[in-house]
């Protein structure tokens, strides 16, 4: 289900945005990650939880958080913060679609999403993605050497940020500019489901599955989004990416998740969050949790840490 979102979901994007073309008044960033937000509350069965601040302050867009509770040490954790731009018409120059706002303040805007993610705000290891939103008339097929432009598209903030710096041209801010580096939105949200060992009652964010004809009892399933193999499989998007940015070099870093999940967030996952909990969001906020463990064969080959 929440593959079949992450494949349906831009194409609809694309729809919506494509409306507003040749009015004065478009649909901003805000209006697509609520849609977006709203899209991933009915998935609640699969682990997945959904929050809104009271307050929204300035930042990224969206915090994307993906947990493993059950683990040793407290559990594992990765946090995404998600920017977002949308792409807009230009006429001049027979006419081509660029992100008007991608240098925000003269590139502060990226600069400081940059430094948030690096500090590791509340203890919490944080990866700064772009999210890029495109209307119908700006998408394009996947080619022999590009990736298909999308409703929705993903970046890594670590290519955009020494871009922007101090502002940049138009030229730097075009789609097609950053359409080498595009990440689709199934690369974070498609995973499969994986069996889990059967003891006592299955436990929350699992789904069962009655195998027709075979023994009595429910065979628990989780989602396999276990915040090591969403931080290795972007890890290995990132190191692909070496070779082919568009405009600076990649800087070598290590994606990789954090232990111990702080208690506002385990609140969350059990469906208990507080007053005091909302009002120190900051931004929307969504928790992919799974009770699979580090010690799950297809983690620990996932990952790398051992196994063909």
């Amino acid at each position: 289900m929440l593959c079949d979102l992450a494949h349906s979901f831009p194409p609809k994007v694309a729809e919506l945005l494509e409306r507003d073309r040749g009015l004065k008044r478009n649909f901003r960033e805000e209006s697509v990650t609520d849609f977006l937000m709203a899209s991933l509350i009915g998935l609640e069965p699969l682990g997945i939880r959904v929050d809104f601040p009271d307050e929204p302050t300035s930042g990224g867009d969206m915090d994307w958080i993906f947990a493993a509770p059950q683990d040793i040490r407290g559990g594992r954790y990765l946090r995404i913060i998600l920017q977002a731009k949308r792409a807009q018409f230009a006429k001049s120059k027979g006419g081509y679609w660029y992100y008007h706002h991608l240098d925000h303040d003269k590139g502060k805007q990226a600069k400081t999403l940059m430094a948030f993610a690096g500090s590791s705000p509340d203890g919490m290891s944080t990866l700064p993605l772009y999210i890029f939103y495109h209307p119908s008339s700006a998408l394009s097929a996947k080619s022999a050497t590009k990736p298909a432009v999308e409703g929705i598209n993903l970046v890594f903030a670590h290519q955009v940020a020494p871009v922007v710096a101090g502002g940049c041209k138009r030229e730097r801010k075009r789609v097609e500019t950053w359409r080498a580096s595009f990440m689709p939105l199934s690369d974070i949200l498609c995973w499969p489901f994986v069996s889990l060992p059967k003891s006592g009652p299955s436990p929350r964010g699992t789904i069962g599955f009655q195998i027709s004809g075979g023994p009595r009892g429910v065979f628990p399933f989780a989602p396999a989004f276990h915040p090591d193999v969403v931080a290795a499989r972007l890890e290995r998007r990132f190191e692909n990416l070496r070779d082919k940015g568009p405009i600076i070099d990649i800087p070598t870093r290590s994606i990789t998740a954090t232990d111990n999940i702080p208690e506002d967030i385990r609140r969350a996952i059990d469906g208990n969050v507080t007053r005091a909990d909302r009002k120190e969001l900051s931004r929307p906020r969504v928790i992919f949790s799974t009770m699979m463990t580090g010690e799950h064969p297809s983690i620990i080959r996932a990952a790398g840490r051992g196994g063909n």
